[in-house]
């Protein structure tokens, strides 16, 4: 649907028409639920490679976060421009606010998700690419951590992907959260990681070097692995 942008108050032009392309839904599921619904409609873009999730650039006219939605659970969505670097900013999701949700008599939690659609366009292909089925097992390996709250998700899965090497199929943030039981200035993340060839069958030896590597290289950025 088209939203329409005030340019100025009071308004003495036409409105900034914009089109924009809204998810939502309420019950079972959650935060991850809704990401995973982005991230399947970005991948048929061809843009989840260089997709990213950033909780504290989360601004709505100046304020930090988006007041009709849940303060610790909205992030900004954003893309970064295999050629500049720029990250560009092409949406948001999160819960939508307990209070707004119980002034509509909504018992449920309610998740959305809101893609500019302007803004992806000029990066989005249609170009379809099919991989064959997999013939080797996969290994699994699950990795929590505390973050320092100003190092953003996208820097520690390049640093992720950049050391675990060629093997790494999947990465994917199952867990985000500030809030008492972390420390001032940090954050909780943990992520799932799919190691996988295409050649053979992975010993665990194999993966578990992939694991070191990877967290050296996380250390080094001074974020403490949790146990």
């Amino acid at each position: 649907a088209n939203i329409y942008l005030p340019k100025e108050l009071p308004l003495k032009d036409l409105p900034d028409e914009r089109e924009q392309f809204t998810l939502g839904f309420y019950g079972e599921g959650d935060f991850y639920t809704m990401k995973g619904v982005v991230e399947e409609f970005l991948e048929s873009l061809n843009m989840l490679e260089h997709m990213q999730l950033n909780p504290r650039e989360t601004l709505y006219e100046g304020i930090q976060g988006r007041p009709y939605l849940h303060p610790g659970r909205q992030a900004e969505i954003q893309y970064q421009d295999p050629t500049t670097e720029e990250l560009v900013k092409i949406g948001y999701l999160g819960e939508l606010h307990p209070l707004v949700a119980a002034n509509y008599g909504i018992k449920d939690r309610v998740y959305l998700a809101v893609i500019d659609i302007p803004s992806v366009l000029p990066y989005a292909t249609f170009e379809r690419r099919y991989h064959g089925i997999a013939r080797f097992p996969a290994l699994s390996r699950d990795l929590s951590m505390v973050v320092p709250r100003d190092i953003l998700a996208g820097e520690i899965e390049q640093t992720i992907r950049n050391c675990a090497g060629e093997y790494l199929e999947k990465l994917e943030l199952f867990d985000l959260y500030e809030g008492a039981q972390i420390q001032k200035g940090y954050k909780s993340m943990a992520y799932s990681l799919s190691f996988r060839s295409a050649k053979r069958t992975l010993s665990d030896e194999e993966v578990n070097s992939c694991m070191d590597r990877i967290l050296n290289g996380l250390k080094e950025m001074k974020i403490e692995l949790r146990s």
